[in-house]
Parts: C-alpha cells; structure tokens; sequence
C-alpha cells in the first residue's frame, strides 16, 4: 500500500496550484497507485485537503467531489494515537503532530511507502521501516 500526504492531494485536485510540475508528479502517482489499487488515506487527509481547499478558493461542488472520491480509500484510524504520542515525545515534534499522525497511520495500515512534497519528513525517515518519499 501507498500513502500520500495531502500535499499530493492537494496539487493533483486543485485548479489554484503554484506549481504544475509537482502537479504532473502528483497525478502520475496518484494515476499509477489507483491502477495498482494500492491507495490508502486517513480521515484527516479529508479534514486537511478541505481547509486548504476552501482557503485557496475552490469551488465547493469540486471540493465535495474530491472528499467524495477520497473516502473510497479510507481506512479507520484505531489505536493510532499511541505510535504518535511516542514519536512525539521522541523527537519533539509536538507543532508537526498531524504530520506524525500520518506517518503513523501509514505504518498502523501496512504501506510500504509514503509519498510527499514535505521535506521535513525526512527528520522522521528513523522513526520508521517505510520508505518516506519526497518528490
């Protein structure tokens, strides 16, 4: 499994984007893991890519669209809490604490990777046995 954060989401749905490139990247691997059938996403990527969305301007029929399409690939987020207070506490990384949810998140469903613009993930490569891809 693939997980992508919502940064990924985010240049692969939007219209208002700053960047087409990783606009490109973003639906390559987005196109690339749905014909893999190997996408997972959490309910905060949902709470995420709405906020976002709404402050960039988009429109909401749109936006309604994507969660739609996004709750396809959901999977419950039981028990997570605890890998995210302890990476937490690890590496004291309290103000990234949705960052650490996702990479939790992640783990707790099995990826094997983990694909983002967010080069601060590096600092948590240690923390795990996935892959961090940044691209």
């Amino acid at each position: 499994m693939i997980y992508f954060d919502t940064n990924v989401y985010l240049y692969a749905f939007l219209e208002n984007i700053d960047d087409e490139n990783q606009q490109k990247k973003s639906i390559e691997c987005l196109e690339k893991a749905l014909q893999a059938e190997n996408l997972l996403t959490s309910e905060i990527i949902l709470y995420e890519y709405a906020f976002v969305a709404k402050k960039l301007n988009e429109n909401p029929t749109q936006i309604d669209q994507n969660l739609n399409f996004l709750t396809n690939f959901i999977q419950p987020s039981h028990d997570i809490y605890t890998r995210v207070l302890d990476i937490l506490s690890q590496k004291n990384f309290y103000k990234n604490s949705f960052d650490v949810f996702h990479l939790a998140f992640a783990e707790k469903n099995g990826c094997d990777s983990f694909v983002t613009f967010d080069k601060g993930f590096k600092k948590l490569q240690d923390m795990t046995n996935m892959e961090i891809i940044i691209l």
